[in-house]
């Protein structure tokens, strides 16, 4: 009985391996050169927000494109919060670290660049006795990392969830936001 175990115990290891290290095989689903849309619903920690990218696939991964906007909130010594908001056009690389060999599921990490603008209280709703330090609007740039999880549920429609936390830079309110996301993406 322990020969029998230990057989299956080095198959499985064996299962396990080919499906991490042999990602070269590629589905129809997610083949070098496949374009897709995703639109991910982001949540703060506060409030929500929306992002909407353009990708491709590469043997090792996709490149992506697109745009994402936040509304953040923050306290003021007062006990009045100031709402923001971040626009930001974004663009990077993510490479696959694991998944299935017929790509239905995989795990992604990287990172990119993004350059935006930061809008502080856009509805004016701060009473008037509050004077804000910063500039009402900001240029913002920075660097993003980011993990996604991508789960095909047929050819060309899957689900993700991925992390992010962008480092801006010119914000006048904070540096590091962590965001995480539900979306949907479609192959083209």
């Amino acid at each position: 009985m322990a020969v029998l175990n230990n057989i299956f115990r080095r198959i499985g290891l064996l299962v396990l391996t080919s499906l991490l290290i042999f990602q070269t095989a590629s589905a129809q689903r997610t083949q070098s050169g496949q374009s897709s849309l995703r639109v991910s619903s982001l949540y703060n920690g506060l409030s929500a927000g929306a992002e909407a990218f353009y990708e491709q696939y590469t043997l090792s991964g996709y490149w992506t494109v697109g745009a994402q906007g936040n509304h953040y909130r923050a306290g003021l010594s007062t006990g009045d919060t100031l709402d923001y908001i971040h626009a930001l056009a974004e663009g990077g690389y993510l490479f696959r670290l694991a998944g299935a060999r017929n790509r239905s599921f995989s795990f992604y990490a990287g990172g990119g660049i993004l350059a935006g603008i930061e809008i502080l209280d856009p509805l004016s709703s701060l009473p008037g006795y509050i004077t804000l330090s910063s500039k009402r609007y900001s240029f913002l740039y920075g660097l993003y990392p980011e993990i996604v999880l991508e789960w095909f549920l047929s050819t060309r429609f899957a689900l993700t969830l991925q992390a992010s936390a962008p480092v801006t830079f010119g914000s006048g309110i904070s540096a590091i936001h962590g965001i995480i996301g539900l979306g949907m993406k479609f192959n083209l």
